[in-house]
Formats: C-alpha cells, sequence, structure tokens
C-alpha cells in the first residue's frame, strides 16, 4: 500500500476565486492543496464539516488539488484556520483508516498461510493413511 502525504494548504487561487452570484457579497474562494485527495479523504473532510462549530460557518469543498471556500474575503484567513483543523482531523481519520486497513489485510494474509498449512497437514495425512 502506498504511503500517504498529509494533506495541507499550500497557497491562494486568486485568478479562480470568483463572485459566483453578484447578488451577495460570498466568494468561491480557492486554496490550493499539496496534492489532490482521494475520495474517501474527501468524505472525511465532509463529515468533519457538516457540524457547525463556529458562529460564522461557511461551506467548504473540495475539487481536484483545490479547496473551495464561500465565504466573504475579509473572512478568509479566519475559515482558513478552521478549515487547517478539519483538515487535519480528516489527516488523523484516514490515516487510521488505512492502518485498520493494513492491519486487516495482514490478518487476511495470515489466516490463508494457516489454511494453507492446514490443507498441506491434511493433504499429507490423507497419503499416509491405509484402507
Amino acid at each position: 500500500m502506498q504511503t500517504f502525504e498529509a494533506i495541507s494548504i499550500t497557497g491562494f487561487c486568486e485568478e479562480r476565486s470568483h463572485n459566483p452570484d453578484k447578488q451577495f457579497m460570498l466568494f468561491n474562494m480557492y486554496l490550493q492543496l499539496n496534492h489532490a485527495p482521494p475520495a474517501e479523504w474527501k468524505e472525511l473532510f465532509g463529515e468533519a464539516r457538516r457540524i457547525p462549530r463556529q458562529p460564522l460557518w461557511r461551506k467548504a469543498w473540495v475539487e481536484d488539488s483545490l479547496l473551495v471556500v464561500y465565504c466573504q474575503p475579509e473572512e478568509l484567513q479566519q475559515q482558513i484556520e478552521t478549515l487547517k483543523q478539519d483538515i487535519a482531523l480528516a489527516n488523523r481519520q484516514y490515516q487510521q483508516l488505512r492502518s485498520l486497513r493494513q492491519q486487516r489485510s495482514r490478518l487476511q494474509e495470515q489466516l490463508e498461510q494457516e489454511e494453507a498449512r492446514e490443507r498441506t497437514l491434511m493433504r499429507e495425512l490423507s497419503r499416509q493413511l491405509h484402507f
């Protein structure tokens, strides 16, 4: 299994950031991630964002290697601080998920090896029996 490099915010994409609906003062603010996260990580991040933990809670989602937060420009730094916490949580949970899968894979491999030894023992026993 490949190693997982933790997701982090590496910059701001001013050329992608824009106001999608001029009747509101909320912008899609695009933040660059160090790489595109896997689908399961995105789910964990979405779950971390599901329950608001602050009075000013804005929608955020991942598009490829970009994190988009729907907020006012002057709120962005505050949102980044909250997003870093959510990213750290998603990184920890994703790493735990990977560890559990690796552990399960090793246990499955051990079980298969034990079953193969048992089959070998039964085959040897079968050869030794005389009827």
